[in-house]
């Protein structure tokens, strides 16, 4: 396991779930725990981790990654609650995970019922911290994280690597790594482009103007029915969060395993990759992509370039 580096431009700040607390919560306050990325001195990224509690499974039954506005005061994703509670800020799961003969939701983090009045909630759990690191200019963490059910032991080991780094003309650059073993058997992921992939979903705010909410596709691409988008391998969201309009870019990894994915979108602020990959014990399997958050206009030729540069930095790396 390696150690935290503590450079200037990262810092990595755990909320233990604000144990020190003596009085409870009411409504409208929600203690979370998470790891935050610092860059700059302002808040970039948290990564959410807070244990599984089956007393209070939505809050606390998935690992996700909150974007930052740029002034680092206040997160432009969505977490729990609001619209559709099960989406939340940078996140993976297919709807139809099928382990054995089960199948098991880890998009909506459901996984059957244990009678008439009991529901049964798949959880990711952060099992350990394997990496912290920075090079002055760019900040990872790498964390092991299991997937489970209230009634299965964990049936995929994920290690999921987030990095953080600037971008041009003042761009921020977010990479998800996802490696995913399974500890179960064989296990297919499957679903529909909006309830499986890797997808990111903005604030809720978006969701209540709608209109507001363009997305920008590469030549080539168009789209299909349901809001899906075939033909690319990238797609650019643009939404006002905060009295901010943002240009969110989404790039996959070109070296996919299952070919170039379905992009799914909606107007209420989630898009995202959709594939359908197999786990098997001599088979990990690793998916990678890019969020790139601008503040400033984005148009296709210039998301181009920006997926050209990505598809380079990739061959570079392998």
């Amino acid at each position: 396991m390696k150690h935290t580096t503590w450079a200037p431009l990262f810092i990595c700040v755990m909320m233990l779930a604000a144990a020190w607390v003596a009085a409870e919560p009411t409504d409208g306050f929600t203690f979370e725990q998470g790891l935050d990325v610092q860059l700059d001195g302002k808040t970039w990224l948290r990564t959410v981790t807070t244990p599984f509690d089956k007393n209070n499974p939505e809050l606390t039954y998935k690992v996700y990654t909150h974007l930052y506005d740029f002034a680092g005061a206040f997160p432009i994703t969505k977490g729990a609650g609001g619209k559709y509670s099960h989406h939340r800020g940078l996140f993976i799961g297919w709807n139809h995970t099928h382990v054995g003969g089960r199948v098991v939701d880890t998009w909506h983090m459901r996984a059957g019922r244990g009678g008439p009045a009991k529901e049964i909630y798949a959880h990711q759990q952060v099992a350990e911290w394997l990496s912290f690191e920075s090079d002055g200019n760019r900040a990872s963490h790498t964390a092991r994280i299991l997937w489970a059910t209230e009634d299965l032991p964990p049936f995929i080991e994920e290690e999921r690597t987030i990095i953080a780094y600037p971008g041009e003309d003042g761009m921020r650059m977010v990479d998800f790594i996802s490696e995913l073993k399974t500890l179960a058997g064989p296990i297919r992921l499957r679903g529909d482009a909006h309830h499986a992939g890797m997808q990111i979903r903005m604030s809720n705010e978006v969701a209540e103007n709608e209109e507001e909410t363009e997305f920008i596709l590469p030549d080539g691409a168009a789209f299909i029915e349901n809001d899906n988008v075939e033909g690319a391998w990238w797609l650019c969201g643009s939404m006002p969060v905060g009295g901010t309009r943002y240009w969110v870019m989404h790039l996959t990894e070109p070296d996919l395993a299952t070919g170039q994915p379905i992009y799914s979108t909606r107007r209420y602020g989630r898009f995202g990759a959709f594939f359908e990959p197999d786990l098997t014990p001599d088979a990990p399997l690793r998916v990678a992509f890019r969020i790139i958050l601008s503040a400033q206009p984005l148009d296709q030729a210039r998301c181009e370039a920006l997926h050209q540069k990505y598809k380079q930095e990739t061959a570079r790396n392998q």
